[in-house]
């Protein structure tokens, strides 16, 4: 295994703190050669405490500096240096884009590839071995595809686009700037559209739709956006897709909403701003998801959810309903037996009377 040396871009303190918009408590002349979290962080290694409950730990930490928030109390027996920051999360993010910035091959079509004559390559762009750049496809600056990805005829790709191995953009896809493919994703397959015929048999529906894909996309591994029948499915800028999730055909999803694991949306959902879909949440079809609305994992609707709640369960409903209704169920058992004692005891005076 590499040490963090060999994979981190060493810095100076001050200049991270610098680029981190944070201030320096300690030495800024200090090198920093990795990140790690607490209990793993060894000499010249930044970690950092996004959550107070791990702020007693910093006092054993052998890191060289922590990232921590304005008001972090320094525990007794800390000898780090302190980067104080408005928001540690986002700063760890961007410490890991500086100190470990994604490899980027040097641009250039490597001879395995097959791009058609007509295709339209912007400057910087690579494009790996065995890639298919397809008939008519306009593909954006400094875009790079790895290997096995496969472009059909009239993709439109915007500039920074990244695709990696074995994703497929079907047909008159277009994808907006600084959009992510994660390996094995499909966009524009062919909808789930059938038709059920007088003999039982099922008629394909032509899928004739496209995708739309805003900036700032991302989708991860394995996970799937359906063209429209007809019309166009459209992932929203800024959203977010994580692994095995899947939007049917006619989607409308809004600007930066979350679909985490196994996420399923069927035909013609609507899903508003910065919705939060939790793993293995499912939407029927032609449901409209509100604004902001989040529903936790596992939980399933069959109908419009309003913006800004928080829902659970199977048929989902109110979050907080949920949990009560979930604390009941736990004393069913005990509650059958009471009112079975109740009845008995009803019959008994019952009788007496």
């Amino acid at each position: 295994m590499p040490n963090n040396a060999s994979i981190f871009l060493p810095i100076r303190l001050g200049e991270l703190a610098h680029r981190l918009d944070a201030t320096v408590e300690g030495d800024p002349e200090t090198f920093i050669h990795g990140i790690a979290p607490l209990a793993a962080a060894g000499a010249g290694d930044l970690s950092f405490i996004t959550d107070a409950r791990y702020a007693p730990a910093a006092s054993s930490t052998r890191a060289a500096a922590l990232l921590v928030g304005r008001d972090f109390a320094l525990a007794a027996g800390c000898q780090a240096a302190l980067l104080r920051c408005a928001d540690p999360s986002l700063a760890l993010a961007r410490a890991l884009s500086i100190l470990r910035p994604t490899p980027r091959p040097a641009p250039g079509i490597h001879p395995a590839a097959c791009v058609d004559a007509s295709a339209e390559i912007g400057p910087g762009a690579y494009i790996g071995p065995y890639a298919v750049v397809g008939p008519h496809c306009r593909l954006g600056p400094d875009a790079v595809l790895h290997p096995h990805v496969v472009l059909y005829e009239g993709v439109t790709v915007g500039r920074n686009f990244l695709a990696h191995a074995h994703a497929v953009v079907r047909e008159g896809t277009r994808i907006g700037d600084d959009v992510i493919l994660q390996p094995g994703v499909v966009l524009g397959g062919d909808g789930f559209g059938f038709a059920r015929q007088s003999d039982g048999r099922h008629a394909k529906i032509p899928q004739t739709g496209t995708v739309v894909i805003g900036d700032r996309v991302e989708i991860q591994a394995n996970s799937c956006v359906d063209r429209a029948t007809l019309g166009a499915t459209v992932i929203g800028a800024g959203s977010k897709m994580d692994n095995l999730a899947q939007v049917a055909h006619n989607c409308q999803l809004g600007e930066n909403v979350i679909l985490c694991a196994q996420v399923g949306l069927a035909g013609s959902t609507n899903v508003g701003d910065g919705a939060v879909l939790a793993g293995q949440a499912g939407v029927a079809g032609h449901c409209t998801i509100g604004a902001g609305a989040i529903i936790t994992a596992q939980s399933g609707t069959h109908g419009d959810l309003a913006a800004g709640g928080m829902y659970s369960g199977s048929p989902a409903f109110d979050h907080r309903q949920w949990l009560r209704s979930t604390a009941a169920f736990a004393k069913l058992g005990e509650l059958h037996r009471t009112v079975r004692e109740l009845a008995q005891a009803v019959r008994k005076l019952q009788g007496g009377c």
